[in-house]
């Protein structure tokens, strides 16, 4: 009786497993056939060519002492049309109005997502570099225009470099949001990176916010999709009512891997926060993130 309970439980396992991968075939292939179509329509060309597009959505579990639970959502997508134009992508994300850990988020999934605002539009990529985009903000069934421009660039030295650069977006409601990078970064090993990553925000609406934040990195490779990354970060924030301040101060660590195939991932991020609202003392995080990639390269 016990092998045949064994022989039952594995031919199930088994049969999940087909199931869950002939799902993600079928959404793959629909993907790719309906971005070939569209490509196809708009450049009047049948010219064989490969579609490429990476979409990447997860949802995040969120504990925190002294905090509500929350759930976030998160999706970022870049569809090419190489048909259309070399350099012609659609995009589709989550729009973030912060760039700190305290995102936009819900007390359930259901409310996470009614919250999220997504951002979706068409990006041209110039030679030198240079993105152009065009699209719309939504919040529920409210739209918000948008055009952007930004640019980015590496100034490369002997196992360090230097990535920066800015992203201007012009809203018709919400106005100016532009954010600036400058991120050093150094191969500490084959294996490691040190990062020290920072970054500036200015909003315009609703209360003239600015934002910046500090962090310091270190990605250690545990294999082809494993990684850890045990970091620091200070935020500061001010807005037409109030002067630059501390936020908070985070210490922590991430642990991402797949843990299915290579397009179903987790990430596990145990922290302490020293937060204003707090007074300063001491918060326990920790943030569950599952998700799933739909790619053709």
């Amino acid at each position: 009786m016990r092998y045949f309970l064994s022989l039952v439980l594995f031919y199930s396992f088994l049969q999940a497993q087909n199931i869950i991968d002939t799902r993600y075939s079928d959404i793959n292939q629909w993907i790719a056939q309906t971005l070939q179509k569209l490509d196809i329509f708009l450049s009047d060309s049948n010219e064989s060519i490969k579609q490429h597009f990476t979409i990447r959505t997860s949802i995040d579990t969120i504990l925190e002492t002294k905090q509500d639970g929350q759930f976030k959502f998160n999706i970022k997508a870049d569809l090419e049309f190489p048909r259309t134009q070399k350099k012609l992508h659609i995009f589709i994300q989550d729009y973030k109005r912060s760039d700190t850990i305290d995102e936009t988020s819900g007390k359930n999934i259901q409310d996470s997502i009614d919250n999220t605002s997504f951002l979706f539009g068409l990006q041209y990529i110039t030679f030198a570099n240079l993105r152009y985009k065009a699209g719309i903000r939504f919040n529920k069934i409210t739209p918000d225009p948008f055009i952007a421009v930004g640019w980015e660039h590496t100034l490369y030295f002997h196992k360090h470099w230097l990535y920066f650069g800015d992203e201007l977006r012009y809203f018709l409601d919400r106005k100016i949001d532009n954010k600036a990078f400058a991120n050093y970064q150094y191969k500490l090993s084959p294996i490691d990176l040190f990062s020290f990553e920072n970054s500036y925000r200015y909003r315009q609406e609703p209360d003239n916010e600015h934002q910046v934040v500090h962090a310091l990195k270190i990605y250690h490779s545990l294999g082809e999709q494993s990684l850890l990354t045990p970091h620091t970060e200070v935020y500061c924030f001010a807005s037409k009512t109030s002067s630059y301040r501390l936020g908070y101060f985070y210490l922590g660590f991430d642990y991402s891997d797949t843990f299915y195939r290579k397009w179903i991932f987790y990430q596990i991020s145990p922290a302490v926060l020293w937060r204003y609202e707090n007074n300063f003392a001491p918060s326990y995080r920790i943030m569950f993130r599952v998700g799933v990639t739909f790619e053709q390269n």
